[in-house]
């Protein structure tokens, strides 16, 4: 019998579907966390290559998916950062915003045939918005 082996893009797609089934799965922001009127998810990355992905924002409103799992933003990297320790712990603080950083545990294609462990370091602010008090 003859096992076979998954390609790293082969993982890289079955993490972007495992990633896809899973916040359709996730219930809404509404249903999960009921006085959250919005999250902003604010990402700064920190690399050691030549190229480096540019900042990015993530704003969910109450109707949103409550999945907070972002793939790593390098095309070849089969890694994913996954944010619900963050969300929960800034909607846990009195000032509902946490910050902190992540680094990739995947994996990239560093040269032909090579593979190389990833280390993007994403540095992370997460701020909620709540509903108003009636």
């Amino acid at each position: 019998m003859k096992l076979a082996l998954l390609t790293p893009a082969a993982k890289r797609e079955g993490l972007r579907e495992r990633m896809r089934r899973s916040r359709a799965a996730a219930p809404a922001l509404r249903e999960a966390f009921p006085v959250v009127q919005q999250l902003r998810l604010d990402f700064l990355f920190q690399g050691s290559g030549p190229s480096t992905p540019a900042m990015q924002s993530h704003t969910l409103h109450a109707a949103a998916r409550a999945f907070f799992a972002f793939p790593c933003p390098y095309a070849d990297c089969d890694g994913e950062f996954d944010l619900n320790g963050a969300v929960r712990s800034a909607l846990a603080h009195a000032s509902h915003q946490a910050t902190g950083e992540i680094e990739c545990s995947g994996k990239r294609s560093a040269r032909h045939g090579v593979i190389a462990p990833c280390r993007l370091r994403l540095d992370y602010a997460v701020s909620a918005a709540l509903q108003p008090q009636t």
